[in-house]
């Protein structure tokens, strides 16, 4: 059962379903949908059944196609990743000739383009040309996490697919399937934000570690003497991707804390800290420094994303949390 082996995205497969008993099935899907919840599982499961010689709404799972699908060399499927950061019109142009001959075995060929919001401008305007006069036997499948970066030229000649967050019991089950154990599955689920993909790509040891990095942060926000923070600060800023993570923590920790001054009852995203955090919550006259150290968050994540110095983001960030939740802004 290919379908069976997707969690929590019921809506999504129910279009898919619809369309394979259809007798009008699209020349191209696209998957949009935050990162880590089955996009590409998806697409992978669909062509399994689209190539699955019993011709059936559902795989097989013991034909020659099923059996090439789940170990990953059917040659009637082409997989199309960024390589670093964008996918070049070269590889829309092998795509194409590709596309120029009849499939090898089955009677379509399956292009699943991941990460199809680093298109470049070029490869964009190529794979639209595609979608324009698709071949008869082409099915093509876009994946993305940001459909707003897409060109709308390429959003409107697709079938549209959302995908949604997954929740956290799905991502409980997913974790514990991994060999996680549950204590920590059930306290990855809430934290991964409906994302499952990098808890199993990752050291969860060392992603909480880090967590409780940020933590400290807060924690030592409020000392007037700020060398031990900009040293703590300074080992957080490793590098731009570990940086980047803290300043996540961070807001989520801000996302707790102001449902604790304004909506105690709120489950929280941290809540194995919960006493902890109430404490602090209390320490703070009321929600509004918190909503401004949020705003202060987002803007040194932007900067990161546009190349600043780690190092500088994170003292800066020392500077952000003196200001607004520090010991002289509380008094």
């Amino acid at each position: 059962m290919a379908f069976g082996t997707i969690f929590g995205q019921e809506h999504a497969l129910s279009l898919l379903q619809k369309a394979l008993v259809s007798t009008h099935l699209g020349h191209a899907y696209l998957f949009y949908g935050p990162s880590g919840v089955g996009k590409k599982l998806t697409a992978l499961q669909f062509a399994k059944i689209l190539l699955c010689q019993s011709a059936t709404a559902e795989a097989c799972d013991m034909c020659a196609a099923c059996h090439k699908m789940t170990t990953g060399n059917h040659p009637d499927v082409v997989v199309i990743n960024p390589e670093g950061a964008s996918i070049r019109i070269e590889h829309i142009r092998t795509m194409q000739r590709q596309l120029g001959y009849k499939p090898y075995e089955g009677q379509r060929t399956v292009i699943i383009i991941d990460g199809c919001e680093n298109l470049t401008p070029p490869a964009a305007n190529a794979l639209l040309k595609t979608l324009e006069e698709p071949p008869g036997s082409a099915l093509l499948l876009l994946l993305t996490s940001r459909k707003d970066a897409l060109p709308l030229t390429l959003v409107s000649r697709c079938q549209q697919i959302p995908f949604r967050p997954l929740p956290p019991p799905y991502i409980r089950e997913i974790l514990i399937q991994q060999g996680i154990d549950e204590p920590t599955a059930t306290l990855v689920a809430t934290l991964s934000e409906g994302r499952v993909d990098t808890w199993i790509q990752t050291e969860i040891s060392q992603v909480l570690t880090r967590r409780q990095s940020a933590y400290m942060l807060l924690r030592e926000r409020g000392h007037t003497n700020s060398t031990p923070l900009f040293l703590l600060a300074r080992q957080c800023a490793g590098s731009r991707e570990q940086c980047d993570e803290v300043l996540h923590w961070l807001s989520l920790f801000c996302r707790d804390l102001v449902m604790l001054k304004v909506a105690s009852a709120t489950p929280l995203y941290n809540h194995d800290l919960q006493a902890e955090l109430a404490s602090l919550a209390n320490s703070l006259p009321s929600a509004e420094p918190l909503l401004d150290f949020f705003a202060s968050l987002e803007q040194l994540r932007h900067c990161l994303a546009m190349n600043v110095n780690p190092q500088l983001t994170f003292e800066q960030l020392v500077i952000q949390l003196q200001q607004f939740l520090g010991t002289s802004r509380i008094a």
